[in-house]
């Protein structure tokens, strides 16, 4: 059974999620125009449809004409019943659109939310009330009560007696050795070992910085998820209020900033009152933090008054005392705006591509950015973390290794940065790299590999290796 998933391009995101393969029916992304051929071609053995924007073209009046074709199909089918067909759009004109269709199409329903994206979340409960059983079941799917038709009340389960209760243990039952609980999927063996290492009473200030385009949020967000999952509590302050990028990252801070405009102002009510910050930071899960802007948050004088380094550095040296990491969002440009604060930032993890288009473009932009005593604790406190790594990328005829991008930033091309600066690691590329700000599921989630890559570069950012 299953959901047929109608959503285009997001369907290779959603699907990721969708672990035992059980929710969508589909196997491959399918738009609003090819559902007509989909259902000739094989029997219509799903429950339900739900149909989302990426699915649609830019033609209202297409859109309707071929939806009305696929429910008239649907209901040939089905001798007239129809399937349940939902509409998740951000669109209000189609509320316009198919006011007809939804006066004449019982099965049809329109749901619209406010947001960029629709939430992973609901996408996720729409597919899961129909992950199995028959079709009249999913006649129930648009209705939203509380409680399923097959769960038993509250009150009816005080009642019945308690089979597990009645058998006591014996005093044997003592001897028997207990069963072993299964262990949780880590990233290798090594890491655990090198994580058991870090001090959980240590605190470190990571800024992420290099140019636009390098991989400065990706690499931030995956780190601080790595972090979270090895049980470190973490912070992630958004300092880049340009553009906000970790709103594509976290849906869980981009929908409640959405509904509540203290949480938009965040990082601005945590800067003004950093002892308040458990109040006024998101929380995403377990120990994982985060700061920032809602997009829609737009008061220039409140960015002036508060985004600026000396209200940082108050931030920073109370946040240390809560957190073992505080992780910094902080592209070259935002870094030029707070580098007084340079002096409070343990490490910083510069992120370049292994091209020398990346490079240049790195130093150039620490040159037009940043004054030559701030290159200098930049140099002194960065380490190199080579994002998007292309392992057939050459330079000068030899292969463009991680180690020659650190070497060739400080061969000479910036006299102000000179001095060796350390690899933390490299971030193999991968297809679905660029899929991550369409959910909240960082690819170190998703790849072992990338695991891997992201744990060996946290530990080394946070000097717990050698």
């Amino acid at each position: 059974m299953g959901t047929l998933l109608v959503s285009g391009n997001l369907f290779e995101v959603i699907a990721r999620y969708d672990t035992k393969r059980s929710a969508i029916h589909n196997s491959s992304p399918l738009m609003l125009t090819d559902l007509l051929d989909y259902i000739d071609s094989s029997p219509p053995t799903f429950g339900a449809l739900l149909i989302m924007d990426e699915a649609l073209s830019n033609d209202h009046y297409e859109n309707v004409s071929q939806l009305e074709r696929v429910l008239r199909k649907l209901e040939q089918i089905s001798n007239g019943s129809g399937f349940p067909i939902l509409i998740l759009t951000r669109d209000p004109q189609w509320k316009r659109e198919l006011s007809r269709l939804l006066a004449a199409h019982s099965s049809l329903q329109l749901e619209i939310h406010p947001y960029i994206r629709p939430p992973m979340t609901r996408i996720l409960e729409l597919l899961q009330k129909h992950s199995g059983g028959s079709r009249s079941a999913a006649l129930s799917w648009f209705r939203s009560s509380g409680r399923p038709e097959t769960e038993v009340p509250p009150d009816a389960k005080k009642n019945e007696p308690s089979q597990t209760s009645e058998k006591k243990p014996s005093f044997f039952d003592r001897l028997k050795p207990k069963p072993k609980q299964e262990a949780g999927r880590a990233a290798s063996s090594t890491l655990d070992k090198d994580f058991e290492r870090v001090s959980r009473g240590m605190s470190r200030v990571i800024a992420i910085t290099g140019h636009r385009g390098s991989g400065v949020t990706s690499t931030l967000v995956n780190v601080a998820s790595v972090a979270n999952k090895r049980g470190l509590s973490t912070i992630i302050v958004d300092l880049d209020i340009d553009f906000r990028t970790t709103n594509l990252y976290f849906n869980r801070f981009h929908e409640q900033s959405q509904r509540d405009e203290a949480m938009s102002a965040s990082l601005i009510r945590t800067l003004a009152r950093p002892q308040d910050h458990m109040m006024t930071c998101c929380h995403i899960k377990d120990e994982l933090w985060l700061t920032a802007l809602g997009l829609s948050f737009h008061d220039r004088l409140l960015f002036e008054q508060y985004v600026n380094a000396g209200k940082l550095i108050s931030l920073l040296s109370v946040l240390r005392s809560r957190f073992n990491l505080i992780l910094l969002d902080m592209p070259f440009e935002v870094l030029g705006k707070f580098q007084e604060a340079l002096i409070h930032i343990d490490t910083v993890g510069l992120c370049v591509n292994n091209n020398i288009y990346s490079v240049i473009t790195t130093l150039r932009n620490m040159e037009a950015d940043l004054s030559r005593e701030s290159i200098a604790y930049l140099n002194a406190k960065s380490k190199a973390i080579v994002t998007k790594y292309n392992d057939r990328s050459r330079f000068q005829n030899e292969l463009f290794t991680p180690e020659a991008v650190s070497k060739v930033m400080t061969s000479g091309l910036l006299d102000a940065f000179m001095y060796e600066v350390k690899t933390a690691g490299y971030v193999p590329y991968a297809q679905e790299f660029d899929a991550q700000i369409e959910s909240d599921l960082p690819i170190v989630f998703s790849s072992r590999d990338h695991e891997q890559a992201y744990g060996s570069i946290l530990l080394r950012l946070m000097e717990a290796t050698k």
